[in-house]
């Protein structure tokens, strides 16, 4: 009975962000759409025939719109904001730090944070893991996933000298876990290994 509870309650803790996620974006799609609606009577019918143009309109308008956030996010005064803005507001969010880090490794595959690794056994064996973060007395936190769900799994601190880096992207290693380990021999195959360093 606790395994099917313990199961039940996995699935909904990894549905439910899913399921939010999607309503927001509908969310959004919609207001976008109730925008653009006054525009599309002055638009000329010719051009956009057999389209939904509200829809077509909010795509459009959506894109616009992340280009413009885009350029005011690298102007070197929405810096200063941005970071004070960080500081003060998001990282103190339970969540923020962790998506952060997750949304930069997705990007950069160099990023420090949330590399792909191999947690090294005495006899031999390794354990995929992900490299958290980095400890000043020796040790490092690792995520070692449970398979599926590539994100979720135990944390652990093991010394840094059991630890070997994978020189593969985040996203093929996660791919590979969440397709229960198919694909892993090509990430540990991509590259000399690298032992973590201080």
């Amino acid at each position: 009975m606790k395994a099917i509870k313990s199961t039940l309650l996995t699935g909904f803790l990894i549905l439910l962000p899913l399921l939010l996620l999607w309503l927001a974006l509908g969310q959004i799609f919609q207001l976008l759409v109730a925008l653009v609606d006054p525009i599309v009577p002055l638009l000329p019918k010719a051009f956009f025939s057999g389209t939904h143009l509200p829809g077509v309109l909010s795509a459009v308008l959506l894109f616009i719109a992340a280009a413009i956030v885009g350029l005011i996010a690298r102007s070197a005064l929405a810096g200063v904001v941005g970071a004070a803005f960080e500081r003060s507001v998001l990282a103190k969010l339970p969540m923020y730090p962790m998506l952060k880090s997750l949304s930069e490794s997705f990007l950069d595959v160099n990023s420090s944070n949330f590399r792909p690794a191999l947690l090294m056994a005495d006899d031999g064996s390794a354990a995929p893991c992900y490299v958290v973060e980095e400890c000043a007395d020796g040790l490092v936190a690792v995520l070692l996933p449970w398979s599926p769900t590539s994100f979720a799994g135990l944390v652990k601190l093991v010394p840094r000298q059991s630890l070997r880096l994978l020189h593969c992207s985040l996203m093929d290693f996660s791919r590979a876990l969440g397709l229960m380990g198919v694909g892993v021999s090509g990430c540990v195959q991509q590259g000399p290994q690298d032992r973590v360093s201080t």
